[in-house]
């Protein structure tokens, strides 16, 4: 399971033609990546879902700017969860979407800026 230590809005962007919340996470625990984790407005659980997940394996050290011009950023999305003894891949996925939006005031910063879109 993945472990959040801090979770940000990066930008607003698109997804498919839908408005998108680009969300950097930091990993609560030092083997894991950094994540981008992109979410779009849905009806159903929580009225958000994780559409897309990109690990980003940039060392700062090496690579002070931000950029996605290298293969330290991977889509993940189909392979982020993998399951355990007591979880499908499934559940893990929408564990770590319920922990995501209630990490600090994250889920309000996305109402405000999906609204700020309408």
């Amino acid at each position: 399971m993945y472990y959040i230590k801090d979770a940000k809005i990066r930008r607003m962007t698109e997804y498919d033609g839908a408005p998108c919340a680009e969300v950097g996470v930091l990993p609560g625990a030092a083997e894991d990546s950094g994540l981008l984790v992109y979410i779009v407005e849905d009806e159903r659980e929580d009225g958000y879902e994780i559409v897309r997940i990109v690990t980003n394996d940039a060392s700062t050290a090496t690579d002070w700017f931000d950029n996605n011009l290298h293969d330290a950023f991977v889509d993940v999305t189909s392979s982020a969860f993998t399951g355990s003894i007591v979880m499908s891949p499934e559940e893990e996925r929408s564990k770590f979407q319920r922990e995501l939006l209630i990490f600090g005031d994250l889920k309000k910063q996305l109402e405000d800026h999906f609204r700020g879109l309408s």
